[in-house]
Parts: structure tokens; sequence; C-alpha cells
């Protein structure tokens, strides 16, 4: 009697170890499926890491991995070339643009009980704009996990129906370095400017990044604390921003909040929050995006501005190499004249590398 309820136990404890093995696996492998969503070479590598394990992964996923890997400096060694990726693209642009020019979002505003009405000039003007986007990438590891990167990208469009476009620009270098186990460090320089039909603007941003990717919970992670100082006309700004990506069983997640120092007379963000979930659909990859943010440090007519906006966002990849997106922004301003809707749409086409 014994040897029969032993023998029971002993085949229940094995079908439900081959039915806890079995999840396991799928989990895993939705886990690697998802990976791009991330938003992380390194969290996707990760991803990658952990279906290997179990002795199951496709020669596409290992083939992957190595390839990643080699791109970040993993199998450099001293005296080989230190070139470990060089990388060109280029995509076409196609999307509704809601203040093409830099203009202003709101035709009149009242003060002093009058009614003030901007400028047909200085009126933001909302059409469709076509063009192109490219960049450029390079890196040179100098040792096992360690590269200096070095990019380039670049977008400029043309709004038919007004004859104006638009244009902008973002140069980076960076070191990163991997420390140990899955601790990494970064340091990097970005400038960057935009040209509109009614002016300029231009910044120069040094970030110090500190990231730790980990398995807890189901769910593979990836958190990083970045401190920046960005330098602007007027000035700079320090700003802390503390974010958390994560790839869970179907679904990849985005998480980020920042926090901005005071900018004296000057319009700047000084609180933001995001989040972004991704997910496949029919083997679509369909992502919805949440923000909120508030501004201020600026004045209009003597008086000092504070914003608040929301934005939410949702893209919908049609077919591969094709995705749809939309959004919608409300900026809420204790000054009349910067509040405003505004809705935009996007064609996104994959673009083509070499």
């Amino acid at each position: 009697m014994h040897r029969i309820k032993a023998g029971r136990t002993t085949r229940a404890a094995f079908w439900l170890l081959l039915l806890l093995s079995s999840s396991a696996l799928a989990d895993e492998s939705s886990r690697a499926r998802i990976a791009q969503a991330a938003g992380s070479e390194r969290l996707q590598i990760f991803s990658y890491g952990k279906l290997l394990q179990t002795g199951t992964a496709p020669g596409s996923v290992v083939e992957a991995m190595r390839q990643d890997m080699i791109r970040q400096g993993f199998y450099f060694d001293p005296g080989t070339t230190p070139l470990v990726a060089a990388d060109a693209w280029v995509a076409p642009i196609l999307s509704y643009d809601g203040n093409i020019n830099g203009g202003v979002l709101q035709d009149s505003f009242t003060y002093g009980g009058q009614v003030f009405e901007a400028g047909q000039e200085f009126r933001a003007k909302a059409g469709v704009v076509m063009g192109a986007s490219a960049g450029g990438l390079l890196r040179l590891a100098w040792e096992n996990g360690r590269y200096v990167e070095a990019s380039a990208r670049g977008e400029a469009v043309w709004a038919p129906q007004f004859g104006i476009g638009r244009s902008n620009t973002e140069l980076a270098l960076c070191s990163r370095n991997h420390l140990t186990g899955w601790t990494f460090l970064d340091l990097c320089n970005t400038i960057s400017g935009v040209r509109r039909e009614l002016g300029s603007s231009s910044s120069n941003a040094t970030d110090l990044a500190l990231s730790q990717i980990f398995d807890a919970g189901g769910a593979y992670h990836e958190v990083t604390a970045d401190l920046s100082d960005t330098r602007f006309n007027a000035g700079n700004q320090p700003a802390l921003t503390l974010s958390w990506n994560a790839i869970w069983n179907g679904a990849a997640t985005k998480f980020s909040v920042t926090a901005g120092a005071p900018f004296a007379n000057q319009m700047a963000l000084r609180r933001r929050i995001s989040t972004e979930v991704s997910w496949l659909l029919q083997d679509r990859m369909v992502s919805v995006d949440l923000w909120h943010q508030d501004a201020d440090g600026g004045a209009f007519l003597g008086a000092s501005r504070a914003d608040v906006a929301d934005g939410v966002g949702l893209s919908y990849e049609f077919r591969p190499r094709l995705t749809a997106q939309i959004g919608y922004t409300v900026n809420h301003s204790n000054v009349d004249f910067f509040r405003y809707q505004q809705l935009s749409l996007n064609v996104r086409f994959d673009a083509l590398r070499w």
C-alpha cells in the first residue's frame, strides 16, 4: 500500500516538474521574443542569454546574441582591430506636424481686459510634412566590454502646403563600460539642434549613467540612474533621471522619472514621469505610452509662467517595416496664451541599413 502511494507521489512530482519546466521554457522564449521592444541592447542580450541557458534557443537567437555581444566589445582582444560596429542608415518620413514653423499655438490672448491677436506670420502652421532621416554609428573597443561610441543623426522635412521646412541634428560621443557582472557605467556628451522658420535652438548635454540588469519576479529588469547637465544659451540645468525597463512574458515596459533643477528666467522642464507598455498582437507590435510633465521659470508680460502638460501615444505595426503612430498632447498653463491641444500623426518606415 505504501509502495503504491509512493509510486503515485513520484509520478505526480515528475509531471509537476515537467509542467513547471515547460512553463519556464515558454517564459524564456516569450521574453526573448519581446526583447526588442525593451529599447535596450544590454537587456536584449540578457534575455537571449536566459533562453540560451535552457538549451532550447534556436540558431537564429544564438547568432543574434553573438553579433550583439561583438557590437558591445565583449569578444575584443587587445592587439586585434578595435572596430566592433559601423552602421549607416536612412529612412523616409511622412507625418502630420502640428507646428512646422515653431509658431505660437494660440491665435489670441486676453491681458488687462484687452484681447490681443498674434500676427499671421507668427502663428503655428500645421500640415503634412515629407522628408528623410539618416544617421550613422561607429564603435571602437579598447577593452573587453568597453568601447567608445560616436553617433550622428539628422532629419529634414518639407511641407508642400506652406513651402517651408524644418530640420534637426544630433551628435553624440560616449564611453560605454562594462564594470562587473551586469553592471554598466556610461559617460556621454550630446549636441543637438533644431531649425524652424521662426527660429532655431541648440543644447549641449553631458550624462553619467549607472545601470544594473537582473532577473526578479518573473521578469528581466534594467534600472538606471542618469545624472545630466544640459547647457543652453541662457545657462545650464542639472537633472536626475531614474528609469526602469523590464521584459515580462509577452510584454515590455518602460518607466522613468526626471527631476530638473530650477532655471532662472528660462522656461525649463522641472518634473516628468512617463510610462510605456509594448506587446505583440497577432505578431504585430503595439505600444501605448503616457506622460506628464511640469515646466516653469519663464515669464510673459512680466508675469511668471508655469505649464503642466499631459500626453498619450499609440503605435501599431501594420506590417513588417511599417508602423503608424498617433499622439495627443494637452498643455495647461497659468498664462492663457500658452494653453493648447495638439495632435500628431506619423508613419514610420524601418530604416534601410548598410
